[in-house]
């Protein structure tokens, strides 16, 4: 079972191997300030918002829905702790 902040870990190195090969490209493109980003990667934060989520899916220029649709954002493989 993984966390909310592993499964947007996940999706963001999947979309990144996809789209950009820097996580300074993906800050740019998508408002996210590269710290953020940075943190996110190495899992020190331990709360990721609905924000930065939609602003990250428009930096990979894809939908909100598209970015969560991964098994790991199901809510029975997902622990919200």
């Amino acid at each position: 079972m993984k966390t909310l902040n592993e499964a947007v870990t996940d999706r963001i190195n999947f979309y990144l191997g996809k789209t950009f090969n820097s996580q300074y490209m993906l800050a740019e493109k998508s408002g996210v300030p590269y710290p953020t980003i940075k943190s996110i990667m190495q899992r020190r934060t331990k709360g990721i918002t609905l924000k930065t989520v939609v602003m990250l899916a428009r930096g990979f220029e894809v939908s909100v829905s598209e970015f969560l649709n991964d098994e790991f954002f199901h809510y029975d493989e997902l622990d919200l702790e």
